[in-house]
């Protein structure tokens, strides 16, 4: 991990913590369990038990936001406290305009009563966000469609009939999105460094990428991690608690080698989507280029990155 970002992040969090003084400080272990649990409704773990606070509510905010702000920082690595850092970050962005992650099905994990205030809660937040400018993608709006019709939730079947998505597909488009994006990318790559200079540099290790050298498949940061590595615990409930970058950073490179290509054009998209403004066919072009892969496989590769902004960069960190 770079220096220069632990130097940055260290000041941030002491200060936090200066705050918060008067609480009591909780380890890792305590940290990470009651974000389990104020997170449970968004986990796909079937053993945890499922809180009673909506995802993304005032209440989920306010009790996550307590959590992150009363961990011990003398006592967590290096790791653990950049991943902190980066949760804390992230609470700045619209996150909480836009309450329904499209990677998961959330009313999967409601009960109906549940489920009639969780609609109430994403079109109260969604009629707010547009104030601000703030629109899923039409990817997210696709997912949320069908989660809703396979849930049954007329409110919000009904209400995203007539929503209007954002026009591209990249975080680049939001308020404060190049910003947001380089908070992830710097976090996940584990140094802080313009996006531009980076999609530069892995342009050219791909510049000689053709078709027939690449054997592609589905897709997963977190399935490769449980494959070839041994799992460092992390605190974000989107890579199921796993922190990738210590995970990674551990791993045995060479058992890695097989995914460097497709992970080095992954992370070509996702930094040309996210940064650079990229179109999805402009997105599709270098994906066809440099994979071989059948257009249903590669429309999956590009919603993985739409989804999961920078995520990729965590792996691509080890190959760079």
């Amino acid at each position: 991990m770079s220096n220069k970002f632990f130097l940055i992040t260290v000041p941030i969090l002491l200060l936090l913590s200066a705050c918060a003084e008067k609480q009591e400080l909780n380890s890792f272990t305590e940290v990470r369990a009651q974000l389990k649990n104020i997170n449970a409704v968004l986990s796909t773990d079937s053993k945890l038990k499922q809180s009673q606070v909506l995802p993304f509510s005032e209440a989920y905010l306010k009790n996550r936001h307590k959590v992150l702000s009363t961990a011990d920082l003398q006592s967590l690595t290096e790791h653990q406290i950049e991943e902190l850092q980066y949760l804390i970050i992230q609470e700045r962005y619209p996150e909480r305009f836009l309450p329904w992650p499209a990677s998961i099905n959330v009313a999967t994990n409601l009960n109906e009563e549940q489920k009639q205030a969780w609609q109430k809660l994403v079109i109260s937040r969604l009629e707010d966000a547009k104030k601000s400018k703030i629109f899923y993608n039409r990817y997210e709006l696709n997912k949320l469609k069908a989660y809703s019709e396979s849930e049954s939730l007329t409110n919000l079947i009904e209400y995203f009939k007539t929503y209007k998505p954002r026009s591209r597909l990249g975080i680049y488009q939001l308020p404060n999105g190049k910003e947001w994006y380089q908070s992830k990318v710097n976090h996940y790559l584990g140094t802080v460094e313009n996006p531009q200079i980076i999609l530069t540099n892995i342009q050219t290790l791909t510049s000689h990428y053709s078709k027939h050298n690449s054997n592609a498949v589905a897709f997963s940061i977190s399935d490769i991690a449980k494959k070839h590595c041994s799992i460092v615990d992390g605190l974000n409930w989107k890579h199921g608690f796993i922190n990738f970058s210590a995970t990674f950073e551990q791993c045995e490179i060479k058992s890695l080698l097989v995914y460097k290509q497709v992970t080095l054009v992954l992370a070509e998209i996702d930094l040309g989507i996210h940064y650079q403004a990229w179109s999805e066919q402009q997105a599709m072009v270098v994906i066809n280029q440099k994979l071989a892969l059948e257009q249903e496989k590669a429309r999956a590769l590009l919603e993985y990155v739409v989804m999961k902004p920078a995520a990729v960069l965590s792996l691509a960190a080890i190959y760079l």
